[in-house]
């Protein structure tokens, strides 16, 4: 066993007497855990064991409060303690560090700065690294568009910490010839197209950085042009369990992470909800997104990721501004979809129908609206891509966007 290993059972060791009176699932565990191997003894959590702990259990000691967004379900209180909260920090500042930033970049932080954000912590990592902050936070309306081209401007920041979704209308205001060399990407990483597109226009190095507000970041990528990004698990232990249901350290499966320095919520060996392949270059270990476990359309009997669906469109349209309205079909069962633009372009559809002919997928099970209103978006901002009407036909209730279609 190495010094790592043995260092990891120790912090999990003492998690589990912590919980062990907390949660049943620990009390049949043997302690003290003194092989690696028993990791395979301590069951998996989920989200909802989680919203669970938090609701049976007052949340004492915590030093930092935030939250999950809740764009798929209800949101989920997450505590951390001032161990955790310092690890979260000097991984996010090695991040930043290891794409090249330096004490000399200033950053424009578009992240939310509300509960359920990662904008001050962000901060406060840039911060620890040395790195000056323009806290501008979220951009909703051209009115915040125009504050950030100005800030921009004004104050030439030489780097962008955005979601996704903010990158395309800013740089389409701004153009080329601002000063800002890089841009990190939080949230869903860009499809390859419109990342390229965004490149092209800006003429910035754009960084897919992965974490979630559980555990904050944990990988970016070192290339810009790499499909894999690499770890930085300081305080984090990482499996995946593999699609037969073997769990191993590297491979392609369900991301399970445990947080090593967490005492205030149990997450211990928590199933993230991403679909990753873990892979190790030179001892380096590297990161690929595959999508959500749940992230699954079926259209026309083949079963397709509904990420790869919205990357199709994201290409036929070259431009953010949509939201695929997804539905079943009572009588086939099939998933249709409805695709709503924002534009005034009536003859638009025509431009789509074209691209998509050759899309076998896509044959016969897409509709088209123009629309006028804001785009669907999670409570932090981000652009939500895809609606999920499915759920109401196995008569759960469903958040269904308040928007004027036309």
């Amino acid at each position: 066993m190495t010094a790592r290993d043995k260092g990891v059972l120790n912090k999990v060791n003492v998690l589990l007497r912590k919980f062990r009176r907390l949660d049943a699932r620990y009390k049949a565990l043997g302690l003290p855990l003194k092989r690696i191997e028993s990791f395979q003894d301590i069951p998996v959590s989920r989200r909802d064991d989680m919203v669970a702990f938090v609701q049976a259990h007052a949340l004492k000691g915590a030093f930092n409060i935030t939250a999950t967004s809740g764009s798929s379900a209800a949101r989920l209180l997450i505590a951390h303690s001032r161990k955790s909260h310092a690890a979260h920090l000097r991984r996010l500042a090695m991040i930043y560090q290891s794409i090249g930033l330096t004490t000399q970049d200033l950053c424009l932080n578009l992240c939310s700065y509300s509960l359920n954000s990662g904008g001050r912590l962000m901060e406060a990592a840039f911060k620890s690294a040395g790195i000056g902050v323009i806290p501008l936070g979220e951009l909703q309306g051209p009115d915040k568009v125009a504050e950030a081209v100005s800030l921009i401007r004004h104050l030439r920041p030489t780097v962008i910490n955005s979601y996704t979704n903010q990158l395309y209308p800013l740089f389409r205001a701004l153009g080329k010839g601002h000063g800002v060399r890089a841009c990190i990407v939080n949230g869903e990483p860009l499809y390859p197209f419109f990342k390229e597109q965004i490149e092209v226009m800006s003429g910035v190095r754009i960084y897919n950085h992965y974490g979630a507000m559980e555990f904050s970041g944990f990988a970016i990528v070192q290339k810009p042009d790499d499909a894999y990004m690499r770890v930085f698990d300081g305080g984090l232990y990482l499996e995946v369990r593999g699609d037969d249901g073997r769990i191993a350290r590297t491979g392609r499966g369900a991301l399970l992470v445990t947080d090593l320095d967490n005492d205030i919520m149990p997450f211990i060996r928590y199933e993230l909800g991403d679909r990753v392949e873990l892979v190790r270059r030179k001892g380096i270990l590297f990161l690929k997104v595959l999508g959500r476990l749940a992230d699954s359309i079926l259209l026309n009997g083949e079963v397709y990721s509904c990420r790869d669906i919205v990357g199709l469109f994201q290409a036929a349209l070259g431009h953010p501004d949509f939201f695929l309205l997804v539905e079943k079909d009572a009588v086939t069962y099939q998933d249709r979809i409805m695709l709503n633009v924002l534009s005034e372009n009536e003859g638009l559809w025509q431009k789509v129908q074209l691209f998509l002919r050759d899309q076998s997928a896509l044959a016969g099970m897409t509709r088209f609206k123009l629309y006028r209103g804001e785009m669907p978006r999670t409570s932090t901002g981000k652009f939500r891509h895809l609606v999920d009407g499915r759920a109401q036909m196995m008569g759960e209730s469903v958040a269904r966007p308040a928007l004027p279609l036309v």
